[in-house]
């Protein structure tokens, strides 16, 4: 056996063609659904009273799974329930598209207060994810 490190486009497609014959033979209707866009994306802003942008929040809808990529609120403006609301109102909006469920990750010294106050669980954990002793925390939430 032997590993070559340099691989033409046609030898990269035939390995990916392998894996993707293989997940659909035993998950058809979710690669299916990958292939027709299923996943929605979504961005959501909060507006102070001069119509400022203050925070937002991002991701992503995919069959029964609404997806948090990014929530952010500016720093003068934390603690005062804008991330609580914006992430309200994506569960709201997933939960209108037919979402259950919920799922985030964040660094050890992000969010993870924040989401954990908010009803989502722990269920992984890469620690020393940057190599500077921060974890990457995976955390999920059944919706209501």
């Amino acid at each position: 056996m032997n590993v070559d490190p340099n691989s033409s486009p046609e030898e990269q497609n035939q390995v990916l063609t392998w894996l993707r014959e293989f997940n659909e033979s035993n998950n058809g209707a979710f690669m299916k659904a990958l292939a027709h866009d299923a996943e929605e994306a979504f961005f959501l802003v909060s507006r102070n009273e001069q119509n400022k942008v203050v925070g937002g929040i991002a991701g992503t809808l995919l069959l029964k799974w609404l997806k948090i990529y990014v929530t952010a609120v500016s720093p003068d403006c934390r603690k005062q329930g804008i991330g609580r609301d914006l992430l309200a109102k994506a569960e709201q909006h997933g939960i209108a598209k037919g979402c259950k469920y919920a799922y985030v990750d964040t660094m050890s010294f992000q969010a993870l207060e924040f989401y954990l106050k908010s009803g989502y669980e722990e269920v992984g954990r890469y620690k020393d994810w940057d190599s500077h002793g921060h974890d990457k925390v995976y955390l999920q939430k059944t919706l209501q």
